[in-house]
């Protein structure tokens, strides 16, 4: 149920129930991913109306309806319901329904049943020590077992008629000891047991069968009678130890601890210049560990958060395709009037227009090479998001541009974190293409190195740990960005960095199909040898990339300059450039020895993963 409950909660999810032309794979994949998030053994979908849209283990289920069932009718009336199930004599589910709940109204209903076999009785058995069996009745009132952790029996079966009356008489706010027939011992393959049942209902309240638990009374006295001979030489024994050592852990807990908390009170004042001297390997050391990382990250935030108060703040959603605008227009008043955009250029959207019937246009944030990018409103969803316009003859100078697009949108999607810039959805209005996305604030990294470069060291630092944790989500889901770079790097004023623009970001284990023999995705110099050559990437050409930012945040320029994109490629590929700590000699060696192994031209001599970057960032806490 808790795993249904935060499955539906995804607003991703809500354009699949709600739109008239969603397609039947896209809602079977959302069921086969629910049974992946919930545990369960299968899982089905239905629409507002109880209609099913979907059966996960059934690709070819009938679009029947459901909502004569009283789990489902449950859902659809807005609240979770829950209930077993039997299917044949003896094969028992239990079962969840959960609505997804879109504005105010129940726009479907996901239902998630688990099998009640032996798989599930063994994990009883693992956390309770307790053996069960699983039954169901029949209609003639005859228990079948459906499944259980003894053997059995006739003993057994005698137990089920015995109990299993009483099992259904109880009712579902009865305790096991209030319950009709109590607890009842019963001997079982030559060993006593203390047996309590229960009845399973389904949503509708009728008793399907029920469970019995089995407690072994000898097993679990023996560890008492152990106990019992040892407990009084223990206790004088623990008595005296307790003592000695509760002197020992008062002195060598308490001084590091009230050192600890003197630290984070002066953090909590805004001073972090505090250090952290405790070195041990206990609890205390680990807490210690926590603190000093804490002050090392918030001096490296402090430092970039004063870095930003010297730049004006723009207001940034896909530094890729676009620039600040220098004026704001403000939304006009009056009602709101469905866009007209012309298909041969992209005309500018008028400040009020509504855009797909859902989007209210409330000015332009910028224009780039591939769009122009506005802030709007989702009338649907009560939000402001940023909207790309998609240049049309960008999409007409490749057949497969538009596969592109799309792709970049799947890609985008899978990756959540507070580092990476959301993107919602892509849309088509008239002719037009358009991608939504996350509406934030700040400043591009580009603006902050072309105004205050270099940066210092502390703020570098600050925004490549973030990087890294942005990467690395990204490359758990197998994306690799191959196109980073400060333009499409943006930081909050609160010092958090952002990650956007997954427009040429591609699987790392599936080969692309949609780029054309020769073709290279992404910016030359932030490019790794091997995305230059063409050959294939994996996620050390980010790690490379990121090295190149970095390295320009320090230094104020790239690596390697040229006037030309033929000799930039020609000095990538060959020649190796300054460390950074000869260019700035503000910059620890340390530091700078860092930055040059992420620029390795062999793949192999970089960091293998952006989580080894992020190690190898924090070991330089003590040099920065």
């Amino acid at each position: 149920m808790r795993g249904a409950q935060v499955f539906v909660q995804n607003p991703s999810w809500f354009p699949l129930l709600i739109e008239m032309d969603r397609r039947p794979e896209d809602v079977l994949d959302l069921a086969t991913e629910a049974v992946q998030r919930t545990g369960a053994s299968w899982v089905q979908i239905t629409d507002d109306h109880g209609v099913r849209l979907a059966k996960s283990d059934e690709p070819t289920a009938p679009a029947v309806s459901l909502s004569s069932s009283a789990l489902i009718a449950g859902a659809l009336d807005g609240a979770p319901t829950s209930g077993a199930a039997v299917t044949g004599d003896s094969l028992l589910f239990q079962a969840v329904a959960v609505p997804f709940i879109v504005g105010s109204r129940v726009a479907g209903v996901l239902m998630a049943a688990q099998a009640v076999g032996s798989a599930l009785a063994s994990e009883v058995v693992e956390a309770t020590s307790s053996d069960v069996v699983f039954y169901v009745t029949d209609t003639a009132g005859v228990p079948h077992i459906a499944a259980s952790t003894v053997a059995p029996d006739s003993a057994l079966s005698g137990l089920l008629r015995r109990l299993a009356p009483d099992v259904e008489r109880s009712t579902p706010n009865d305790s096991a000891g209030d319950a009709p027939g109590g607890r009842v011992d019963v001997e079982l393959g030559g060993e006593h047991y203390v047996a309590r049942g229960a009845a399973l209902r389904s949503a509708g309240g009728d008793v399907l069968g029920g469970f019995i638990a089995l407690r072994s009374r000898e097993a679990e006295l023996a560890p008492y009678v152990a106990l019992r001979r040892w407990i009084l030489v223990a206790g004088v024994l623990g008595l005296a130890v307790a003592f000695a050592l509760s002197y020992l852990t008062a002195r060598s807990v308490a001084r590091p601890v009230l050192a600890l908390a003197d630290v984070a009170r002066r953090a909590a004042e805004g001073d972090y210049a505090g250090s952290v001297e405790v070195r041990s390997s206990d609890e205390v050391g680990v807490l210690a560990t926590a603190v000093r990382t804490m002050l090392a990250d918030l001096r490296e935030k402090e430092s970039l958060v004063a870095v930003l108060r010297a730049a004006p703040v723009s207001t940034l959603t896909d530094a890729a395709v676009m620039q600040p605008s220098a004026t704001m227009t403000p939304v006009t008043t009056g009602a709101p009037r469905e866009a007209s955009i012309s298909l041969d250029t992209l005309e500018p959207v008028e400040p009020g227009r509504v855009l797909a019937r859902r989007y209210t246009i409330a000015e332009q944030l910028g224009v780039g090479g591939s769009g122009v990018v506005y802030r709007a409103f989702d009338r649907e969803l009560g939000e402001v998001i940023a909207v790309k316009m998609v240049r049309p003859d960008v999409l007409a100078m490749d057949a497969h541009a538009l596969e592109r697009l799309k792709s970049e949108i799947r890609l985008a999607r899978r990756i959540s974190h507070r580092n990476v810039v959301r993107t919602h959805d892509l849309g088509e209005a008239d002719g037009l293409y358009f991608i939504t996305m996350e509406y934030v604030t700040g400043t591009s990294l580009r603006d902050l190195i072309d105004r205050n470069a270099p940066l210092p060291v502390p703020a570098v630092i600050a925004i490549a740990k973030q990087l890294c944790r942005a990467l690395e989500v990204a490359h758990e889901q197998g994306v690799i960005h191959r196109d980073i770079k400060p333009q499409n790097l943006m930081v909050q004023p609160d010092g958090t960095l952002k990650v956007m623009d997954f427009g040429v970001a591609r699987l790392a284990h599936r080969a692309s199909q949609l780029t054309s023999a020769g073709m290279v995705v992404g910016t030359p110099a932030y490019m790794s040898p091997e995305q230059l050559l063409d050959d294939p990437v994996d996620a050390r050409a980010d790690i490379y990339a990121a090295g190149v930012v970095l390295y320009e945040c320090l230094t104020g320029q790239r690596p390697v300059e040229a006037t030309s994109a033929t000799a930039l490629i020609g000095k990538l590929l060959s020649a190796t450039p300054r460390p950074p700590h000869e260019v700035n000699s503000a910059v620890p060696l340390a530091v700078s020895n860092v930055i040059m192994r992420a620029l390795e031209k062999e793949a192999a001599a970089r960091p293998a993963s952006a989580d080894e970057f992020y190690d190898l960032l924090v070991q330089l806490e003590d040099q920065v």
